[in-house]
């Protein structure tokens, strides 16, 4: 079990088997093509080195041995005729000496007599062609044919040079002819075939180059082994500091996210606490001023106050609130009644007036009713019309709201403008997703406070994210502001 914890921890899998086998394989491929490469190399050096050092030195001292005997006979021919027998011998000893080593295939004289080549192996023959003058008999021709064939094709060259020539054909056999001086004139030449028994030397080679093959391979593997080992434990570092490192990120997000929500919260929280608080002052006045002619009036009007604070109080603790509290067939407004209403009793007290001079409304009666909560657009409008009212403290402004329907389209449009200042027109160009950057967050060209620029932001989500409306700002012909916001009606939420 702890063999089997400790190995898991190598991350070892079948890519890394795959690649030890192919590794593996490949090297015992090339090792095997390197060493018969190496072992035909050290053959072919080793055969030459032979030839030279040992085989054609053991066919040059065979022939000097047999020149040497001959040129004595030649020169003393009686002297040797009463010794035939021996002399025979002697030519025998020499040729029978080679002839009884195991590797040693073939010997003859070859000699030239009448442009024809004759092959001679025993003292006899030799004795009787070079002191009788005897040529050897036609069957010994057959037995060494390719003796002289090999000796016709390289004579002249041999015969100019007056050196040996040997050569090792497939079967790994020499051939070694060596010319015959008698005299100093050239009178023929010794042929050898040898054949070395290599099979033993071969196989320690073979050996020899087995053994560094498989302590090659075995050092291969435990090197590859080894790198496995080394990467792994490196990788396993890494991803460990990886891991670290992510989670100190994440830490650090999560806590920047957080605190930017916090910070978001409480600069809508002001914002909302603002409205609030005015409405609030309004309701307490409205109290104070209630009088008994009139009272069911002043008490709507109250209620309906409250009902709005409630509102942006659901708002305030909701960031996002379920849609059915926004649009929902039960509701049942009027937007024109509702402007009227913000108009007379928001922006139509003295404490509100400000540098607002008025409010001029034109208002289509044929304008549907449309299903979403009447205090969600209050919170729409009343931002918008703030705005003109807030950026032109200069002058008194004149604000004119129109509201239109179109039946062809099934569209009502409704229409905020003031005889202002207007609006930066870097404010009116788009961001990368199509948005105007006045309605971006806390995008304002007020800088007396670090909590503005929420009124237009927050009416802009409510319009187009929540209400399925589109609202767009522009600067109008004569210089003020304008604000349009366009309501598609679609069948099931209209009046008609």
């Amino acid at each position: 079990m702890k063999l089997s914890a400790e190995s898991r921890r190598f991350h070892f899998n079948i890519r890394h088997i795959i690649l030890i086998f192919v590794v593996t394989f490949l090297f015992l491929a090339v090792s095997s093509y390197v060493n018969t490469l190496s072992k035909n190399n050290l053959f072919s050096r080793t055969t030459d080195i032979y030839r030279k050092s040992s085989i054609e030195n053991l066919a040059d001292l065979t022939a000097t041995s047999l020149e040497l005997l001959l040129e004595q006979v030649i020169i003393n021919p009686d002297q040797y005729s009463e010794k035939k027998q021996g002399t025979i011998h002697g030519f025998d000893m020499i040729l029978s000496q080679q002839t009884l080593r195991e590797n040693i295939k073939e010997i003859c004289v070859l000699i030239y007599h009448a442009d024809a080549v004759f092959a001679i192996d025993n003292g006899n023959e030799l004795y009787s062609y070079f002191v009788e003058n005897e040529l050897p008999p036609d069957f010994k021709q057959q037995l060494h044919r390719p003796a002289i064939k090999i000796f016709q094709s390289v004579e002249d060259e041999m015969q100019s040079e007056e050196d040996i020539y040997s050569f090792t054909d497939e079967d790994h056999l020499f051939h070694i002819i060596v010319p015959m001086m008698l005299d100093g004139e050239y009178s023929g030449a010794l042929y050898m075939r040898i054949g070395v028994d290599y099979r033993s030397l071969i196989k320690e080679i073979s050996i020899g180059y087995s053994n560094i093959s498989i302590i090659f391979t075995a050092l291969i593997m435990l090197g590859l082994l080894s790198m496995f080992y080394l990467s792994s434990f490196m990788v396993k570092e890494r991803d460990t500091a990886l891991r670290h490192l992510f989670e100190e990120q994440q830490a650090q997000l999560k806590q920047n996210v957080e605190l930017q929500k916090e910070q978001h919260f409480a600069r809508r929280i002001y914002h909302t606490h603002h409205k609030a608080e005015k409405i609030m002052g309004y309701i307490k006045n409205d109290l104070r001023n209630i009088s008994s002619t009139n009272p069911e009036n002043e008490t709507e009007k109250i209620s309906k106050y409250a009902s709005y604070i409630q509102r942006v109080i659901y708002d305030m603790k909701s960031y996002n609130p379920p849609l059915n509290t926004i649009r929902n067939q039960a509701f049942q407004s009027d937007i024109n009644e509702i402007i009227r209403f913000i108009v007379t009793n928001v922006f139509g007290r003295p404490e509100s007036i400000g540098n607002l001079e008025i409010i001029n409304s034109d208002l289509d009666k044929n304008l549907p009713i449309v299903h979403i909560n009447e205090f969600v657009i209050w919170e729409i409008l009343e931002p918008l019309i703030h705005n003109s009212i807030d950026h032109n403290p200069d002058k008194k402004i004149t604000i004119q709201i129109q509201t239109q329907y179109d039946p062809d389209t099934k569209t009502s449009t409704i229409s905020i403008s003031d005889n202002g200042v207007g609006i930066d027109p870097t404010l009116l160009e788009k961001d990368e997703q199509g948005i105007q950057k006045l309605f971006l967050e806390h995008t304002t060209i007020k800088t007396q406070s670090e909590n503005s620029g929420y009124g237009c932001y927050i009416a802009y989500q409510i319009c187009n994210k929540r209400c399925a409306w589109d609202l767009k700002a522009y600067n109008t012909e004569y210089g003020g502001a304008q604000f349009i916001i366009t309501i598609f009606h679609t069948e099931g939420n209209t009046n008609e």
